[in-house]
């Protein structure tokens, strides 16, 4: 659980690179390598509005969708047919990063957010992907295709629907 949430609170963060940006949606892939080169991908669909709602949805290797707001983060997972809801203790500091980023190269730039280095590299001018050593020191790479930025979505996309038979667990 700490290793989603830690993504999700990174992810959530970087959409604001760029001044201007107020959506974006994009394909995804998730890599998480260990200290024995052990691999796991992910790989789905994520949406994110400003100020601090954002969507994921894994397609692979298992179906899962969170959603994020400012004070909750919910995980559906139809194969165990239960949800998971937790509330954050802070809010997602969007200009915190932003002011923490700094340019390394013309697309390179690196943040430190709640004392972890996060590399950060920009693809014409938007963010092509993210990387940094989880709290189990996993190497942890985000890449981003199908970029669309600033491009409307409706909020209700951000909000859950849970079905009624699910279990849901309160954390």
């Amino acid at each position: 659980m700490r290793l989603i949430l830690t993504t999700l609170l990174t992810l959530t963060s970087l959409y604001g690179i760029g001044e201007n940006t107020t959506t974006m949606q994009a394909d995804f892939t998730q890599t998480i390598t260990n200290d024995k080169n052990n691999t796991i991908t992910y790989s789905g669909e994520m949406l994110a509005k400003r100020p601090n709602l954002t969507k994921w949805h894994y397609a692979t290797p298992v179906d899962k969708t969170v959603y994020i707001t400012t004070s909750n983060v919910t995980i559906i997972e139809p194969d165990l047919e239960q949800v998971i809801i937790k509330q954050l203790e802070n809010s997602i500091d969007i200009l915190a990063i932003l002011a923490t980023a700094t340019k390394v190269t013309e697309n390179q730039y690196n943040a430190y957010y709640h004392a972890k280095l996060y590399h950060i590299a920009l693809e014409n001018s938007e963010i092509k992907s993210i990387s940094y050593n989880d709290a189990f020191d996993n190497l942890v790479t985000i890449t981003f295709t199908k970029r669309k930025v600033n491009a409307p979505i409706d909020d209700e996309l951000f909000y859950p629907s849970i079905p009624e038979d699910f279990d849901i667990i309160r954390d």
